[in-house]
């Protein structure tokens, strides 16, 4: 029975997503944008492994004996349908994946129902966190990347000539030529913000610490996170003033696929420490000793 359902659910979900955006291109000139940016892909993976991690506990909770799930699943998977096929397609193609998603979660819950709560709730992580950087840059782009730039320009000023005005940070070189770059909230790290709530979330789902702990731990990532995007662009910095401008575009491709882990190994470290420490002290309940 399982196999014959996966069967029937994978066979009726391409239908639905092919008629959907059949029907999409043939009303509509909207076109899909190529350049994927790389932090999807990075959300994706992680969303993808933990669910493959989890899969032991997926399929057992799948019923082998009924065709389709309870009732209750029935309507979540029907009203999430519903919502997936209203939503407007978008250019950009990690929403485009999105959209699709949410259609193959709402025709899980029609077959399994219980079994799909894992796996919807890594479609809500990516879905999320993929749009971090869109909604960052629409509501506090401009004062994110403001900010970002004094504390830059405050840190690298404490050894190299640089100044700013707005979003614009300067720094003269060793050669005495003065190099400007523009902060906007992409290079603010809204990137790395999007990376870090995924983590954060899967963390979550999978070993969640004391109530107590969870907002500091969450403020404590973000500003972490926030923190380490400055360092990377201090170092772009130094890079500039001392092998010019090419060295420092050069290092902005792979600076923060360097610091961004460490400061993950850092941060991962802090939570499995407060979650996992304070799991094991506490004491036994209804132990006798006597």
């Amino acid at each position: 029975m399982r196999s014959k359902k996966v069967l029937l659910w994978f066979a009726i979900s391409i239908v639905i997503i092919l008629i959907c955006f059949k029907a999409f291109f043939i009303q509509s000139s909207t076109y899909l944008a190529n350049d994927l940016t790389t932090h999807p892909l990075v959300i994706l993976m992680m969303c993808l492994v933990f669910g493959w991690l989890k899969r032991d506990t997926i399929i057992q909770q799948i019923d082998n004996e009924r065709l389709f799930a309870e009732s209750a699943y029935l309507i979540a998977g029907a009203i999430i349908i519903i919502m997936s096929l209203a939503m407007p397609l978008s250019s950009n193609l990690a929403f485009v994946l999105f959209k699709i998603l949410l259609i193959l979660v709402g025709m899980s819950f029609l077959f399994f129902g219980a079994a799909v709560y894992l796996p919807s709730l890594l479609v809500f992580v990516y879905g999320f966190s993929i749009s971090i950087p869109m909604l960052l840059n629409e509501f506090f782009g401009t004062q994110y990347a403001l900010v970002t730039t004094r504390l830059t320009a405050f840190v690298a000023g404490l050894v190299y000539p640089v100044g700013y005005e707005g979003q614009l940070i300067s720094i003269i070189n060793s050669e005495g030529v003065k190099n400007m770059a523009y902060i906007d909230a992409g290079c603010s790290g809204s990137a790395s913000i999007a990376i870090f709530f995924t983590i954060f979330a899967l963390m979550m789902i999978d070993i969640k610490p004391p109530l107590k702990n969870i907002l500091p731990l969450f403020l404590f990532g973000i500003v972490g996170t926030s923190l380490q995007n400055i360092l990377r662009l201090v170092v772009l910095l130094s890079a500039n003033y001392h092998f010019g401008p090419d060295a420092m575009w050069q290092m902005h491709a792979y600076a923060g696929y360097i610091l961004f882990p460490i400061w993950f190994a850092i941060f991962v470290y802090v939570y499995l420490k407060i979650s996992v420490g304070v799991h094991q002290n506490r004491p036994a309940v209804g132990v006798n000793c006597n």
